[in-house]
């Protein structure tokens, strides 16, 4: 009986140890010294991170001021703005605050979510398409991190575990990893331990699971009419996994899931049969539970936002995030409180939490945010290159007809570009001029009919045709964007034989076009940016591996996993000089130093200078003009006559040698140095003009 008493003991103390190591418990004194000098009007707001602006909007500092002196809320939600300009703002509102703030962000794919003159990382979806890779992923959540400490930022609400299995769903999309629970949780729970690594709570979302909805929460409430038994084996399955990993925060969903709660039209987010007894009891989840924005109207269409709000306390909800109406919010929580709805007891539970959340992000030695040199540390050279790596291992190759891709040969393949969504030369037209001779001819939907003509009149005579499709939407509405003549353009121009296509698009856009399996090849990049463009340019010529796999099933020739592997031919690719181990700013400065002196001391009318390691360049720049009287600039594409070069390069280190032996003098003529030429008309020549030739 002792025995059995003291191992029951030894599991509770190990269930405890293990939900407070969710927060670091080092300062837990500053936590409890806090919440001992709280009234309670105090710790209700500490329940509240109401939003703090609008996107599009100025910020409404008075209203801001007044929350924080009035109704002392615990912290704020921030959406579009500048760095610095937010940065300010929140300097200054945190010197307002009694108990430092806590901030929160939407930062899913990074801070330019949210934020201009950051950096973008991949979406979710994107992501999804890589093999492996977990790492990198584990990588992007630590960058991330490390920018939001930088900005203020202490609340990320990502990872993002629904699994996307409704193509029509017009919320989660690109923002899931994919359709597989196993690789939906792999890659939540690398994102998720890369975030807390770097110090930031996470919030994994959206409870229960928002993958298979067809509305969107924000404007009304969705309805799930699966059994719980189909919830518990696949949508909650990435939670779980989270929540063995460590998982610090979760997000409730606005859903009416009525297996799990059978009242009418009542919103899991305010279910506590959904939160307290599913997440919290049944789960064993730890952590803090924030609800979803309780601005949406899949939170607030059947309930007053001030019942709603009382709900979700009730349901075991630790933070209203997302609200604007703090007074009403406020004195509903104090109304129930007060006629017993609510207990103190369930107000301090929350609060010690909250508390305790604050001290593990720092701000029990709360410093405000140095707005000097932001934006340049919020675009770290190490960004750079985790992106292009992220984008390398996305790539989806999904046809490769007689093993066309990677190009081998160049000499005898005439080639073409032809991009349809952009009139403006495009990064990956830009990139596949550093292997080859290529023409390139660009469309969209305004082209007149009879420059179209010409186009293809003018295709027919390459043996190969690089068809890319950009300038779509990335979500869902609108049909992604998709124009019905550039839907016209592309399936006209993927159906000719010599087409190899690239998609830079939502994935689900594989599904709108009739001729695309007639190309040669198809690439899908799952997203437009300058490195899916660079890493399809440097796929194609055979620079990088094709190693992706679709992450969902588009239709029934575009399946789940679809992709093929090819293996890189050994042609260089592009980075920047971190890529290779190597500081930019140092490489920059010391090669422009050297080469801007050879130009002034007209050593040279100008250079072009290129420098790789391990195959890569990350170097290649050009200076100066092509002649001394000329104004012509060299560009890196110019072409050098070697032969004139290697006059000087093959004789001068001979020349020297034999110099030092005192076998060779400048200043001696050609006949007096080789007696063969003595009688020649030659013989007079002197070397040092013959060298300065």
């Amino acid at each position: 009986m002792q025995k059995t008493l003291l191992t029951i003991s030894f599991l509770i103390i190990c269930q405890f140890s293990r939900a407070q190591s969710l927060f670091n418990t080092s300062h837990q004194k500053w936590a409890d010294s806090v919440f001992a000098k709280l009234n309670t009007d105090e710790k209700i707001g500490q329940l509240f991170m109401p939003r703090a602006n609008y996107s599009g909007q100025p910020y409404d500092l008075a209203t801001l001021k007044y929350w924080i002196k009035e109704y002392k809320i615990g912290g704020l939600v921030f959406f579009a703005g500048s760095p610095v300009k937010q940065a300010t703002l929140v300097n200054e509102l945190q010197s307002l605050s009694k108990v430092p703030l806590i901030i929160g962000m939407d930062l899913e794919w990074g801070l330019a979510m949210r934020l201009d003159s950051t950096v973008r990382f991949p979406y979710s979806m994107t992501l999804g398409a890589m093999q492996g890779n977990n790492d990198l992923i584990e990588k992007m959540g630590y960058e991330i991190g490390l920018q939001c400490k930088r900005i203020g930022v202490h609340i990320n609400y990502a990872p993002v575990v629904d699994i996307n299995n409704n193509p029509n769903n017009p919320v989660i999309n690109f923002r899931s990893f994919g359709e597989n629970k196993y690789k939906v949780a792999e890659k939540g729970v690398a994102y998720m331990k890369g975030l807390q690594a770097a110090g930031i709570i996470t919030s994994a979302k959206h409870f229960p699971g928002h993958g298979d909805t067809g509305v969107d929460s924000h404007y009304d409430l969705p309805l799930i009419l699966h059994p719980k038994t189909r919830l518990d084996s696949l949508e909650l399955y990435p939670f779980k996994q989270l929540i063995a990993n460590g998982l610090q925060g979760a997000m409730i969903a606005h859903l009416s899931i009525p297996s799990l709660d059978t009242t009418k039209n009542l919103a899991s987010t305010l279910s506590k049969k959904i939160v307290y007894d599913l997440l919290r009891k049944e789960l064993g989840f730890k952590g803090l539970i924030f609800t979803d924005a309780m601005d949406m109207k899949g939170a607030t269409k059947y309930y007053p936002e001030g019942k709603a709000n009382v709900k979700a306390i009730l349901a075991g909800n630790d933070v209203l995030e997302t609200l604007t109406d703090i007074p009403g919010a406020f004195n509903a929580i104090k109304y129930a409180l007060l006629n017993k709805e609510i207990t103190q007891a369930e107000i301090d539970e929350r609060v010690k939490k909250i508390l305790l959340a604050k001290a593990h992000a720092g701000l029990w030695n709360y410093q405000p945010t140095k707005t000097e040199n932001l934006v340049k540390d919020l675009n770290p050279p190490s960004s750079d290159v985790l992106n292009r790596e992220l984008a390398e291992k996305s790539m989806v190759l999904l046809q490769n007809k007689n093993d066309i891709l990677p190009i081998k040969d160049l000499a005898n393949n005439k080639i073409a570009t032809l991009t349809i969504g952009s009139k403006e030369k495009t990064v990956f037209q830009n990139t596949v001029d550093l292997y080859t001779k290529i023409d390139h001819f660009n469309i969209d939907e305004t082209t007149e009919t009879g420059r179209l003509t010409t186009i293809k009149d003018s295709l027919k005579a390459y043996d190969l045709v690089l068809l890319t499709l950009n300038g779509l939407n990335i979500r869902p509405a609108n049909n992604y964007s998709l124009k019905p003549r550039i839907q016209e353009l592309f399936d006209e121009f993927s159906g000719n034989e010599n087409s190899v296509s690239t998609l830079f698009s939502n994935v689900y856009t594989l599904g709108k076009f009739k001729n695309l399996n007639k190309s040669k090849a198809i690439i899908m990049a799952l997203q437009d940016t300058p490195y899916t463009q660079m890493a399809a340019a440097e796929l194609i010529f055979g620079a990088k591996d094709a190693s992706g796999k679709l992450p969902v099933s588009v239709n029934e020739i575009y399946k789940y996993n679809a992709g093929i592997d090819t293996k890189s031919i050994g042609r260089f690719s592009y980075t920047i000089s971190e890529g290779v181990g190597l500081n930019s700013e140092k490489i920059n400065f010391k090669i422009d130093s050297i080469v801007n002196e050879a130009i002034n001391r007209r050593a040279t009318p100008g250079a072009v200078v290129l420098l790789a390691k391990d195959g890569k360049v990350f170097f290649h720049k050009a200076y100066g003009k092509q002649i001394y009287e000329g104004s012509i600039p060299l560009k890196t594409k110019d072409l050098y006559d070697l032969a004139s070069i290697t006059k000087i390069t093959t004789s001068v280190p001979a020349f020297m040698k034999l110099e030092d032996e005192g076998k060779f003098n400048l200043d001696k003529t050609l006949g007096e140095m080789v007696p063969t030429w003595a009688n020649s008309n030659k013989a007079s020549l002197n070397y040092r003009d013959i060298l300065a030739h």
